[in-house]
């Protein structure tokens, strides 16, 4: 098994490495993961949802690799094709992940210049539009991409009298993905895309080759704002055909017989996906449309030419009638993706749905293999759950904690969700994995995805947390819920035997009898913070804040006793500017005898607290809002346990996806020594703060191949990744927004690969 050895360390001055006590951990792969008897390829790559998925080639060995984007916490995962011809054979490669910019909401991969390298088509920062990265990536650099338009226009008055060209924001939604395809087979990429206010689709042409008899460009005109002469129905995910569609440009390719339907509706929903190929050998581009009420694909067939798209026929089934099937059926709507899955140079297509919180994200990742050729595709249905099948997956949202429930003295893993969802009902569980490995080599295998048959209580968002709250030796649990509240369940099982839980008091209140309440999504732990021996409760919530509950009891209460001591505990708020929710999930431990804290959040980020002991209704001091540069998707929960009796802490990190990431313990002393060592170089950042431009100078008495410098703001979002041979390098900040930013350098090997370590600076613009 693979573990990814990076150690990043934290300059927590503008000028120097401080190095202070803290836990250090290494993304690790080596513990194996059991389910359904087989022992899974990559158990913890973090989990799928809603997805969208391109080749390229991510480590520059002529093999086209797989890019996989998830709507939920815009996360980008990388896999590595391993290089089997015919065989869909894979292997996760987070390693490539911080490669790319910040992305979000819908991203396709497609060669514009016909370089052979996947360029990056992604929702524009700027509004609705495209924004688009040229892949500049070299076998001596290795993957690395430049921003050349942050929003594409189009010329959409080509044959008004007299000509309007000047061209404008090419509008898409954040909701909908256009085609980024090559319509009319001239070399170029052009784009199909439904207008902003309307049914029809817009074809803009790319005049790349036209005007310049290349295809490095991006000039669009709109050639037609009613391709193929149809429009969607508003009541039926049927097209309706023969639809001149009003508004269309003078000359748009070709006339069709007047049809009494054909007067399109202007009040069109967002919420969208298309995908353009040619499904019937005759070079023009048919349609495969996705669309927000529906649970099928829709495949409207071209019957004109590349030139004059004319749609002829409907085919709601899709891919039934392109081959053996079965349909997609997939809740909510499905969205098509031409992806070479198999290595055997044939396109095939990933369909998965795109309606974050409303879909299908458990068995949401299908496989059509195309067993035809690119010309007469063939699509024969593989599997619902491809990627997800190799990793642990719990739908929507993971809560990971470490638990023996058996008393064998091996911790094992309890998993909540926040639902699994398909056609039929929300499923809300918590998931048991059995520690099966030893005191040294822990190994995990699923129990049961429903521990208890919890998902009978219909509690959404169950997050568990245990500890001996009756005095009698074993651990008993608390479930938090979306509603706000916590639930207490008693251990009713024999001394020293396996735990079993019995439901004692729903919406558990404090001891002024008030329900103990956070107002939505309670994240609870249970933990002595103030050392009397008792177990207190630290809750947080989607507001951001943690609450604070003493353990007013004895300790031996059938019902435990809460006192409400604040719902502001610490200070600590790690709601982010611009965010709506903060969704706290609080992780207390022990560390050298020195209470110290973890908090997830919503912005997909760990943050560490100390200063706690002593110090309880004080502020707390945050060590780091970017914990180890962590960033695994949206609503992070930590949970920390040494479960390899090696005397450091390990971690287990869940997402919104319904993966978690396992994090293994190192030596801080001996981990800094690690990486220290290897760096001959130090690099310093003036003015600082700046206004209109900074100087980064990288001071090394032995040369280097290369190094990357990347600036990230304080949500984590990368604003630029450059790379340079040379030992200066200046930032042009003028047009930067005034506030806080990361600028992190790493060293480029030989291979062009990064090196393990890198050395981040704090930097401050102000205008």
């Amino acid at each position: 098994m693979k573990i990814l050895r990076i150690l990043f360390i934290v300059v927590i001055s503008f000028s120097s490495l401080v190095v202070s006590a803290q836990p250090y951990f290494q993304r690790n792969d080596d513990i194996q993961v059991n389910i359904n008897g087989n022992f899974i390829k990559f158990p913890w790559a973090g989990g799928l949802n809603f997805i969208q998925a391109s080749n390229i080639d991510l480590n520059m060995d002529g093999v086209k690799d797989l890019f996989i984007f998830d709507r939920t916490g815009n996360k980008i995962r990388t896999f590595v094709n391993n290089g089997i011809a015919g065989a869909a054979n894979y292997s996760y490669a987070p390693e490539w992940e911080n490669f790319f910019p910040y992305l979000h909401d819908w991203v396709l991969l497609a060669d514009y210049n016909c370089d052979g390298k996947e360029d990056i088509f992604s929702f524009a920062d700027l509004g609705g539009g495209i924004k688009v990265y040229k892949n500049v990536s070299t076998t001596q650099f290795g993957l690395q991409f430049e921003l050349v338009d942050t929003l594409l226009r189009s010329v959409f008055n080509p044959d008004a009298n007299p000509p309007f060209n000047n061209p404008i924001n090419l509008f898409v939604t954040s909701v909908d993905i256009p085609s980024i395809s090559d319509i009319d087979n001239d070399g170029d990429v052009d784009i199909i895309t439904f207008a902003i206010n309307g049914s029809c689709l817009e074809y803009h042409q790319n005049q790349s080759q036209e005007d310049f008899h290349t295809c490095d460009s991006l000039k669009f005109k709109m050639k037609n704002r009613g391709w193929g002469f149809g429009s969607e129905s508003p009541i039926s995910n049927v097209f309706i055909l023969n639809d001149t569609c009003a508004n269309n440009v003078l000359n748009p390719g070709i006339q069709v017989d007047n049809n009494p339907e054909g007067n399109r509706s202007t009040d069109r929903h967002a919420g969208n996906c298309e995908l353009c190929m040619d499904l019937d050998g005759d070079a023009d581009k048919e349609i495969i449309i996705g669309n927000i009420y529906f649970n099928t694909l829709s495949m409207i067939t071209n019957g004109g030419s590349p030139l004059l798209c004319n749609f002829v026929a409907n085919d709601v089934d899709f891919p039934l009638n392109n081959g053996t099937g079965p349909a997609v059926d997939l809740a909510l709507m499905p969205c098509a993706f031409k992806v070479d899955v198999n290595n055997d140079g044939i396109n095939d297509i990933m369909v998965s749905p795109n309606v974050p919180n409303q879909s299908e994200n458990f068995n949401s990742v299908l496989y059509y293999k195309n067993v035809g050729t690119n010309s007469f595709p063939s699509f024969q249905f593989q599997q619902s759950n491809f990627l997800q099948d190799s990793m642990i997956d719990v739908g929507e949202g993971a809560y990971p904690v470490f638990f023996d429930y058996d008393n064998d003295g091996l911790q094992d893993l309890f998993i909540g969700n926040a639902n699994y969802y398909d056609t039929t009902h929300h499923g809300n569980q918590i998931a048991q994995f059995h520690n099966t490995g030893t005191t040294a080599q822990p190994k995990f295998e699923l129990i049961t995805r429903d521990y208890d048959n919890m998902s009978q209580l219909t509690l959404v968002n169950m997050i568990p947390t245990f500890g001996d709250l009756d005095g009698d030796g074993d651990a008993d649990m608390i479930v938090g819920s979306d509603q706000g509240k916590i639930h207490y369940f008693q251990n009713i099982a024999p001394a020293g035997g396996t735990a079993q839980f019995a439901l004692s008091m729903p919406n558990l209140r404090n001891t002024l009898n008030h329900y103990i309440d956070v107002g939505y999504t309670a994240a609870p732990q249970l933990v002595d913070i103030d050392g009397d021996g008792k177990k207190d409760l630290v809750i947080g919530g989607s507001n951001g804040k943690l609450l604070y509950l003493h353990h007013a009891g004895t300790g031996t209460e059938t019902v435990p006793l809460f006192d409400s001591v604040t719902n502001y505990f610490g200070h600590v708020n790690v709601k982010e500017v611009y965010h709506i929710w903060g969704y706290s999930y609080p992780c207390v431990f022990k560390e050298g005898g020195i209470t110290k804290m973890l908090v997830g959040d919503d912005g997909g980020h760990v943050r560490l607290y100390d200063s706690i002991d002593s110090n309880l209704s004080g502020y707390f001091n945050q060590v780091d809002s970017t914990f180890l540069g962590i960033f695994q998707g949206t609503r992070t929960a930590p949970n920390v346990a040494d479960i390899d009796n090696d005397g450091l802490l390990d971690m287990a990190l869940g997402n919104y996806e319904g993966g978690v990431t396992y994090y293994k313990g190192v030596s801080s002393l001996n981990g800094i020594n690690e990486v220290a060592n290897k760096f001959t170089w130090t690099f310093n950042l003036f003015p600082n703060p700046a206004n209109d431009i900074i100087t980064i100078k990288i001071n090394n008495d032995i040369a280097a191949v290369g190094y990357t410098i990347e600036l990230s703001n304080v949500m984590g979002q990368k604003i630029i990744s450059e790379k340079t041979t040379t030992n200066t390098f200046t930032i042009n900040t003028q047009n930067f927004a005034a506030g806080m930013y990361f600028c992190k350098v790493s060293e480029i090997k030989t291979d062009g690969s990064i090196k393990s370590g890198s050395l981040i600076k704090k930097l401050v613009i102000q205008h």
